[in-house]
């Protein structure tokens, strides 16, 4: 028989490294401001071993570098999907340090385009990032497989390590499992959104 199968609505996922030659220092300039933040009054703790910090570290000096690396990498990500756009920017940027033992619940970053995160620090056991089915009918059925793959498993586990920069849809729902290595987990999350989307974007397309 003759089969030609479709793969159709994708959903990409985008991991990234710097070379450390491009990266100098800036993964060491990047943990002393997140670390220098943990008394900041708009910092954010909660009950589960963890801490955010202020959402506005992409204003800062020490994050510049960082964030022209976040803006070139979401820009190679839209040309590849060939996305038409002027320009993009981070609306929000912030620390994610979880103590070992915490977790991160299911959520999405709604009201940008994309997300990234950056790992700092992420030992064994507490590096991966969980990404969950969009599609609300997947589970509805699930006969047995014998093995996983990415058309039928409801969730997957992506390994990170220090030093990735993980780019995905806003919409995309994603998780953080419980920490079991020894010590923090370090991470920086972004949002971009395209700069000319209220002034030009969202006009009628008709």
């Amino acid at each position: 028989m003759n089969i030609d199968k479709k793969i159709i609505f994708p959903t990409s996922v985008w991991q990234i490294s710097l070379p450390d030659a491009e990266k100098g220092d800036m993964d060491q300039r990047l943990i002393k401001k997140v670390l220098s933040t943990r008394n900041d009054p708009t910092a954010m703790s909660s009950p589960q071993d963890k801490w955010y910090t202020p959402r506005t570290l992409h204003e800062t000096p020490e994050f510049e570098d960082f964030g022209k690396f976040v803006l070139n990498a979401s820009r190679a990500c839209l040309d590849e999907m060939r996305i038409k756009y002027k320009d993009i920017e981070i609306t929000g940027c912030w620390g994610n340090i979880s103590s070992p033992g915490a977790t991160h619940h299911r959520h999405s970053h709604p009201n940008n385009y994309l997300s990234a995160v950056y790992y700092l620090q992420a030992d064994e056991g507490a590096n991966t990032i969980t990404f969950h089915d969009p599609r609300p009918v997947v589970g509805l059925i699930r006969p047995p497989t014998i093995e996983p793959t990415y058309e039928t498993a409801e969730t997957i586990n992506l390994i990170v390590n220090p030093g990735d920069l993980v780019i995905f849809p806003h919409w995309l729902v994603h998780s953080v499992a419980a920490n079991t290595s020894g010590r923090e987990r370090i991470s920086i999350a972004c949002n971009i959104m395209f700069s000319n989307y209220m002034s030009e974007m969202v006009k009628p397309m008709w």
